[in-house]
């Protein structure tokens, strides 16, 4: 498996663009029956974190910067393929974006988390920052994770 991370919109090829799109739309939108709107102006503004495994993506997530979604920098639209589910990907993920972030001295990232990955991003450092709301039909939480103390 090889790691690509493109750290403007514009750096993505047309190809790449499309598979993490498609997976996207696969899993956030058919998979797990939820109309909302995906593209979200917020790619354009974001890093993209791939993980590829034989021109495949296997793994997802976009860093968005702080004061454009959030007053954090956060992480979003973490998305592991089907195919490749039960191998720690999602961890991985998560993990390398946070790494980026650590690099940069960035003190606080916020996610989105759905509710059911509680536990999961628990366990990666993240804390809950609110209540459990609905979003598109499917609960969900703020969480902070401070890298800096």
């Amino acid at each position: 498996m090889n790691w690509i991370h493109r750290d403007t919109f514009d750096s993505l090829s047309t190809l790449e663009l499309y598979e993490i799109l498609k997976l996207r739309q696969d899993v956030f939108i058919i998979e797990q029956d939820c109309i909302y709107e995906d593209i979200d102006n917020l790619d354009q503004s974001s890093e993209h974190l791939v993980l590829k495994e034989q021109n495949r993506v296997a793994a997802y997530a976009r860093i968005v910067p702080a004061d454009v979604k959030y007053k954090e920098y956060s992480i979003g639209r973490i998305v592991v393929n089907p195919a490749y589910r039960g191998r720690g990907l999602g961890k991985e993920i998560v993990l390398k974006s946070l790494e980026l972030l650590k690099q940069r001295q960035i003190s606080e990232v916020r996610i989105e988390a759905q509710a059911h990955l509680r536990k999961f991003y628990h366990d990666l450092g993240f804390k809950d920052d609110g209540e459990i709301y609905e979003l598109d039909g499917i609960l969900h939480i703020q969480m902070l994770n401070r890298l800096i103390p």
